[in-house]
């Protein structure tokens, strides 16, 4: 089965929707072993990033994806923050033997990642709502958007 990932009409505006488009796109072509996580996903996340004042909306399921311009419906999980923030969440490490975001010692760039989203999550200039309710879809999530791993 092919990944799809499609925008829904008017999405094309939205250069935040069709930037995270384009990167879950290319992470599943060049790291085929991450078509797994996104079969799997099922659910829906809200991503807003306050400083852009732009909003979207994924919808997946079991290997499609819809993204939309705007908050559409109610989704199960809801990333705020700025731009920044909300991006730096593509560059957790995925440890490739517990397929989770684990940062190991020694591992520099790895812990600048973590704590500066650790630092965000603190100063609330990012907040996941829902994450713990729907930590599997969290987990698939991070590993289908993590340019890493």
């Amino acid at each position: 089965m092919t990944p799809q990932i499609d925008l829904a009409p008017g999405t094309e505006a939205n250069g935040m929707a069709m930037m995270i488009a384009d990167l879950v796109r290319q992470n599943l072509e060049l790291k085929p072993h991450k078509c797994a996580d996104f079969e799997s996903l099922t659910g829906t996340v809200a991503i807003v990033a306050e400083d852009a004042e732009v909003a979207l909306t994924i919808r997946f399921e079991h290997g499609h994806a819809v993204v939309h311009d705007g908050i559409v419906g109610i989704p199960d999980v809801t990333i705020r923050g700025d731009s920044e923030s909300v991006l730096t969440m593509s560059n957790l490490p995925i440890h490739p033997y517990f397929n989770a975001p684990v940062v190991l010692p020694g591992d520099r760039e790895g812990w600048a990642v973590l704590r500066g989203m650790l630092s965000s999550l603190l100063s609330r200039k990012l907040r996941i709502q829902g994450a713990i309710l729907h930590l599997p879809l969290m987990l698939r999530l991070a590993r289908v958007m993590s340019v890493n791993g």
